[in-house]
């Protein structure tokens, strides 16, 4: 997830936004109902999105795009107003011309040339759309932004949380379902205090780390679907407010404050809390990453010159100090020492100064570590370990300790007021 910080949003704000979101749906009833394209009045447009529906920007791409269903599908398009709408059975393809959609259909034949906006709607209950080989409940909403083409899945939150739940907390059994239910309830938590994060653009969250995994129809599975739906409108409030509910997957013994973890004020709900040894079982509770002094050394020159824009050397590195530590055990403050000169690096940026020698792509697991220095004869540091506990940022919910709970006999409330703190599980529709 990200570290972004939006606003929280009240009960009051989330109703007069239910509101624009009902009215924008009514338009769309409207102009289906008001179309003289024949049998287009049979369509049910509620079918297909309920309230409260998310905007879910799935990809920008910069070729073709190829879209479907599983069945027979409207082809909604319009331009500057005007709408057209068609039918199709097999897969059409929509292609950015100079910031300008066209449609053309399995042959290569247009279907509709040089127009604003294309919206892929299922036909009959059932019917998902999709998108190269991903299907997802809803419709798809095509735009063009420059040379890229934005496809956005407009769908029922409950539906959304259908695609999201399973690749954020994994395979689980009947005996972790109250995990799995915590785990609804904070991805639904998220995506609601979330919704309009992004002003000015036509999708509310991204399909990416940078807000939820979400893997539309192919990761559903019947115990998630379950826990779904028997917690079903419940979100996590602090007074009157929806929370922020960041979540990771193992804290390594305790969570942290989020102002401990990234540059944001401190917030009543989100403090340091014990797991008392709940994400023991993770196979990241306890991890070891080690450098040789050049490795490390290519690491931090490589951060700073992202950092600065410019390519930077820095001499061979004589020490790495632990500065202080947050209420959680997570490094506050890391110095790395040269030759020449001494270079401060601060709270969850650290995981991607170091990142990993195991995989050079991925950020350290977590900033809860303790460094020790191997040195030769000369005293020269020839390797570096980082010995941690943990994986993630460690804000809100430990995922991992959440399933430890769940063993445990507890219930979902009784797991998100823990991790969670100073909160109360409300039914907001």
């Amino acid at each position: 997830m990200t570290s972004a910080f939006s606003k929280q949003i009240s009960l009051k704000r989330m109703s007069k936004l239910f509101v624009r979101m009902a009215t924008g749906l009514i338009i769309l009833v409207l102009m289906w109902s008001c179309a003289t394209v024949p049998g287009l009045q049979e369509e049910t447009v509620g079918s297909v999105i309920r309230i409260p529906f998310v905007r879910v920007l799935l990809e920008e791409k910069s070729d073709d795009v190829t879209v479907s269903a599983d069945g027979a599908f409207a082809i909604e398009c319009l331009h500057q107003g005007e709408q057209e709408i068609y039918y199709s059975g097999k897969p059409v393809k929509i292609r950015n011309e100079k910031q300008r959609l066209s449609v053309f259909d399995y042959k290569g034949n247009p279907i509709r040339e040089r127009i604003d906006e294309v919206n892929i709607i299922p036909r009959g209950g059932g019917n998902r759309v999709r998108l190269q080989k991903s299907r997802y409940r809803g419709i798809l909403r095509v735009l063009p932004r420059g040379e890229v083409t934005r496809i956005i899945n407009i769908v029922y939150m409950e539906d959304y949380l259908r695609g999201v739940v399973p690749p954020e907390i994994g395979p689980r059994n009947e005996e972790e379902i109250e995990a799995v239910k915590a785990q609804a309830v904070a991805a639904r938590t998220y995506a609601m205090a979330h919704l309009k994060q992004y002003e000015g653009e036509p999708y509310d969250i991204k399909s990416s780390i940078m807000d939820q995994l979400y893997k539309g129809v192919g990761v559903e599975n019947k115990l998630v679907n379950n826990a779904i739906d028997g917690t079903s409108g419940r979100v996590l409030m602090h007074h009157d407010d929806l929370i922020n509910a960041y979540y990771h997957s193992t804290c390594g013994g305790r969570t942290d404050d989020v102002a401990d973890v990234w540059d944001k004020k401190e917030v009543a709900y989100l403090k340091s809390v014990d797991d008392a040894a709940a994400c023991s079982w993770s196979k990241y509770y306890n991890w070891r990453e080690t450098f040789t002094e050049k490795q490390l050394r290519g690491r931090i020159e490589q951060y700073l010159a992202s950092d600065r824009g410019r390519d930077l050397r820095i001499g061979p590195i004589t020490d790495v100090i632990i500065g202080e530590r947050s209420a959680g055990g997570r490094i506050a403050r890391l110095r790395v020492r040269t030759d020449s000169d001494v270079y401060s690096f601060q709270k969850d940026r650290i995981r991607w100064v170091i990142g990993r020698t195991s995989n050079p792509d991925l950020i350290l697991p977590s900033d809860r570590f303790d460094v020790d220095l191997e040195r030769d004869s000369n005293q020269q540091i020839v390797r570096i370990t980082f010995r941690g506990q943990g994986y993630g940022h460690g804000v809100g919910m430990c995922q991992c300790g959440a399933i430890g709970h769940a063993r445990e006999g507890w219930k979902f409330s009784d797991i998100l007021t823990h991790y969670y703190t100073d909160v109360a599980v409300k039914k907001l529709y």
